[in-house]
């Protein structure tokens, strides 16, 4: 697997500790354990082998991105995918009238791509988009789909991801069906918490499809009903 280091102090640090781990891993059942930040998709996507993992590993670059740097921009055909190691990221487009509108987030060991783009080799109408500084596993998508015949767990994975981009994709109309701004800002609060959590009111407004103004509203009113 290939490190891509940027001359941030950051990325170097956190860069730096993966390749000194990486250095000084002991073996496990015959191969060279995985860096500490596969533990997570390990437990995640138990389906998947250790084998396969190192599969992925090999075809991975880890990437570190500034706040506001693109990993897929509007207009491009998507050639990456990649699961997320640390910070938050926004799936947006822009409407007639140019305004971002933000369809879903991604969040530690969530998955970044554009299915759509990637098999169809049009140029992308979302852009995924860091919102703060984020390190991410980046994956050659083409490399990997020659793998999905010979490894069926990976294309179970690639099949979940698939329905969970669908389930959000779902729930998101939903939200957007609901009339008022207070009742798509309560949804948000009693089933996503961790998007009111971590998430600015900027984009929270952008993700709700409503004003900055309105979504303060909202919450004065859902404050002063729940002393």
């Amino acid at each position: 697997m290939q490190i891509y280091v940027q001359p941030i102090g950051f990325a170097n640090f956190f860069l730096k500790k993966l390749t000194d781990r990486r250095r000084t891993l002991p073996y496990f059942h015959g191969i060279m354990e995985l860096p500490s930040y596969y533990q997570r998709l390990i437990k995640k996507y138990p389906q998947v082998t250790i084998e396969e993992w190192r599969l992925l590993d090999n075809l991975s670059t880890v990437r570190y991105l500034r706040k506001g740097d693109s990993f897929l921009r509007y207009g491009k055909v998507a050639r990456f995918a990649a699961f997320v190691l640390s910070g938050q990221f926004k799936f947006s487009l822009l409407d007639d009238e140019g305004n971002e509108k933000i369809v879903k987030f991604g969040f530690a060991d969530d998955f970044l791509a554009n299915c759509e783009s990637y098999q169809k080799r049009t140029p992308s109408t979302i852009g995924i988009t860091a919102i703060e500084d984020a390190v991410i596993l980046r994956i050659n998508t083409k490399k990997l789909h020659h793998l999905y015949g010979l490894h069926p767990n990976l294309l179970q994975v690639k099949l979940l991801l698939y329905q969970e981009l669908l389930e959000q994709l779902s729930e998101h109309q939903y939200i957007l069906s609901l009339k008022s701004p207070l009742q798509r800002y309560r949804f948000l609060l009693e089933h996503r918490p961790a998007i009111i959590q971590k998430i600015s009111l900027t984009n929270i407004a952008r993700y709700l499809y409503i004003s900055r103004e309105a979504l303060s509203r909202a919450r004065i009113l859902l404050s002063a009903r729940c002393p």
